[in-house]
């Protein structure tokens, strides 16, 4: 999936589900569904204890501290119990969910294929279970690992009308303005964008909220840039990358943060272009400038590359519909560098630059 995407701590927890008629509730059978089918208390102990796994308290003395065992303890439960063709759709909700959540920790994108195998069916039977708000959490942001745009975007539609909390809300739309530009459709990307950042200017200011805005900002960058207003795309990286939250920067969690990831991994690089260009076009030294515009040149080159590499190989039908944009940017970054270089090359040998640049495009900038 094309852009950038927070990994989500289980949005559902506090987002919740819409009450539908005819929804079962978390409650245990009663004694008449235990005498129709004996099994039920079963299933609904695995339940339980599936859901203390997931969700212990750090109080709970009796379960192991780290989370990844606890997980895999479930997984082994659940699968044990054969709980993705379970008749209680509970347990193939769990089953669902205990695979997204390792396949987040551990990488693996044969769980992230698990959650699709699992989820699609048990939603499709149960659409409007309480359960399905977390089901479909796990279900998207499977889909947009494994690079289904299409059926990640349908899923974005089926799963923000049931959020009650505008900051998930908030977080989840700017993941689907992501895939509608993975898909092409950057106009409907950047009335999403916009949305999203006004949403965040109607909200309580937290940490969660300022980091939805500065990405989503960044993702406002991008869409332009690829809209055909690269001059509103490097003012929008410009003001993201100053954007300090926590201690940190807007430019940081682009480079650095490690619960932001791209998929593919090459479209950082676009992000990571934006905002030494910008910095490079703000620079009042011409060397810091040129040593910027030389780390755009890189990025959008490895862009260009490992894109045309891609789509070669995988010879999708879409094609890759912002190379021919790359290769613009990748040629100005060139042309602003050679400029700045030519510049730098008429200063006195020893002037020293007016401030010291530091930035995560370069790493400390020197004299």
């Amino acid at each position: 999936m094309l852009g950038l995407f927070v990994l989500a701590s289980t949005l559902a927890s506090i987002a919740g589900g819409l009450p539908c008629r005819g929804a079962r509730a978390e409650t245990p059978p009663s004694g008449w569904d235990i005498a129709r089918d004996p099994a039920e208390r079963a299933r609904w102990a695995l339940h339980v204890r599936v859901q203390r796994l997931m969700h212990a308290s750090t109080g709970d003395t009796s379960l192991p501290l780290d989370e990844e065992l606890r997980l895999e303890a479930a997984r082994a439960m659940l699968e044990e119990a054969d709980a993705a063709h379970s008749p209680d759709v509970r347990l193939q909700f769990d089953m669902g969910v205990v695979y997204s959540r390792l396949a987040s920790r551990q990488q693996r994108l044969d769980y992230e294929r698990r959650v699709v195998e699992v989820l699609v069916p048990a939603l499709a039977a149960a659409p409007d279970d309480p359960g399905a708000t977390g089901a479909l959490e796990a279900l998207v942001y499977a889909y947009a690992k494994l690079d289904r745009p299409r059926e990640e975007l349908d899923t974005w539609r089926r799963y923000i009308p049931r959020l009650n909390d505008d900051r998930v809300r908030a977080m989840a739309m700017m993941n689907m303005g992501e895939a509608e530009m993975r898909l092409g459709a950057v106009n409907d990307a950047l009335s999403t964008f916009r949305e999203v950042l006004r949403m965040c200017g109607e909200l309580p200011n937290s940490p969660g909220v300022m980091s939805t805005y500065v990405l989503t900002l960044w993702d406002l960058g991008v869409a332009l840039d690829r809209s055909g207003d690269p001059r509103g795309a490097l003012d929008a990286a410009a003001k993201a990358s100053h954007i300090a939250i926590g201690g940190k920067t807007g430019a940081f969690l682009i480079a650095e943060d490690p619960d932001v990831f791209f998929v593919p991994e090459w479209e950082r690089d676009w992000y990571l272009a934006l905002g030494a260009a910008a910095e490079g076009r703000d620079a009042d030294d011409p060397r810091a400038a040129a040593l910027l515009w030389g780390a755009a040149e890189r990025y959008w080159t490895r862009y260009v590359e490992l894109s045309t590499a891609a789509q070669s190989k995988a010879a999708r039908e879409e094609g890759e519909p912002w190379l021919v944009i790359a290769r613009v940017r990748r040629d100005h970054a060139r042309a602003q560098r050679l400029n700045a270089e030519a510049r730098a090359a008429k200063l006195p040998r020893r002037a020293a630059p007016r401030t010291p640049w530091t930035g995560p495009w370069l790493g400390p900038w020197t004299q």
